[in-house]
């Protein structure tokens, strides 16, 4: 079976995900294997089908002058994705003002390039490619169940012998599978649970990642995830009501059992985490209102918030531990209005496609996932790390296409 390009980089890229880890340099400039498959894609797309029509309805070979007829200046044809890419302008610029604002300008570019430019490159690439969406989708799914399928069992040998789990949390117990700490376990596999009821036998899958957050101990991943599975449960009328009546009785345990005072002490946020996160969010609130337009830059959060923090014992952390207020930090308003856009866009032609289409599966699945990142953005940051930034856009793939 002949495999189109747009099919096997998609396919990389998903199952690839995780090789951020793999860190090296190419002369003076530090890199991931993961960014070295991006700039790869990137640039086979450029080069096969160069000059590209990005903007145009009929893609690759339209001949029509991307600005229209001799009238300069005309807005190119966006289709339905018009709000997407103002989105991505936004971001686009917000990140060059990241970098011009921030304290350290290389960090700065180094973080924009993996967690922005990049990603975004690829996605627009390969949405004017317009390929086959139901092969994409197939070559997402492939490449997301790989990953997660070594997520997970990693995972489970990590808790089966807890001398592979790094030092820092082997008291505690909480697996860290491949990556280097627990809570990037669920940020990884929370958003692929929903997502793999689209496959074959995929709920048994799901049930061991969500397994996997659980052992990492992640009060954020399993609320998301049960957040995206009773908006899966509800959106059918058949399981309607039992989703109702599963989540009311979950939320009762949780509130009622003693056997459940940990995980209740986590979500309402009377643990240590939780005041952690309160006091890092009211830092960063008065950091922001000094500077409310551009925020302290990209890479620059640590230090600009630095002379609003007087909690003794406690860390700055890189990032407030809210995705809206992080993305706030590093790209600005101008930044966070065009984030803001990209998700309206996202749900609006998810939900608008889904009422109209008589199978449509994959969009279900996705806003799911996508909902997923959102709730868990209330308490952590599913985005600013090379593999979720590319998950998210590889997400945005699917439903553009």
């Amino acid at each position: 079976m002949k495999y189109s390009l747009p099919e096997i980089i998609i396919f990389a890229v998903a199952a690839l995900l995780p090789t951020y880890l793999i860190r090296f340099h190419i002369g003076p400039f530090p890199t991931t294997a993961l960014e070295v498959v991006l700039l790869i894609a990137i640039a086979a797309l450029i080069i096969r089908n160069s000059p590209f029509p990005l903007f145009s309805k009929e893609g690759v070979g339209n001949t029509t002058p991307p600005f229209g007829k001799g009238r300069v200046g005309k807005v190119p044809v966006l289709g339905e994705n018009k709000l997407l890419a103002i989105g991505s302008v936004l971001i686009f610029i917000a990140t060059v003002i990241g970098i011009i604002v921030a304290p350290d300008k290389r960090a700065a570019l180094g973080i924009a390039k993996a967690y922005f430019w990049e990603p975004m490159a690829l996605a627009w690439l390969i949405i004017a490619a317009k390929p086959d969406k139901e092969k994409i989708w197939r070559a997402a799914l492939g490449g997301f169940t790989l990953s997660a399928f070594v997520v997970v069992i990693y995972g489970l040998l990590q808790y089966a012998h807890p001398s592979l789990i790094p030092a820092t949390w082997t008291a505690e117990r909480r697996i860290t599978s491949v990556f280097d700490y627990p809570n990037a376990v669920a940020l990884y596999l929370a958003p692929l649970v929903t997502l793999f009821f689209a496959i074959p036998f995929g709920i048994i899958l799901s049930l061991l990642a969500l397994v996997i957050i659980v052992l990492a101990q992640s009060a954020g991943g399993l609320v998301a995830a049960g957040a995206a599975l009773f908006f899966l449960g509800a959106s059918r009328k058949k399981t309607r009501i039992l989703s109702v009546v599963v989540a009311i009785t979950v939320a009762l345990i949780v509130l009622l059992a003693p056997q459940a005072a940990g995980l209740r002490d986590q979500i309402l946020m009377r643990d240590w985490s939780g005041r952690v996160h309160l006091i890092g969010w009211k830092e960063s609130v008065a950091m922001l209102r000094d500077h409310p337009l551009w925020g302290a830059g990209l890479n620059g959060f640590k230090t600009v918030v630095a002379p609003y923090h007087h909690a003794q014992g406690v860390e700055i952390f890189q990032y407030p531990h809210n995705l809206f207020l992080a993305a706030w930090s590093e790209i600005g308003l101008l930044g966070l209005a065009g984030f803001a856009m990209v998700l309206i866009w996202f749900f609006k032609k998810t939900f608008r496609r889904y009422s109209l289409l008589p199978t449509p599966y994959s969009l279900k699945f996705l806003a799911a996932a996508m909902l997923t990142i959102i709730v868990h953005g209330l308490v952590d940051v599913p985005y600013f790390k090379n593999d979720l930034a590319m998950m998210f856009w590889l997400f945005i793939i699917l439903v553009a296409l």
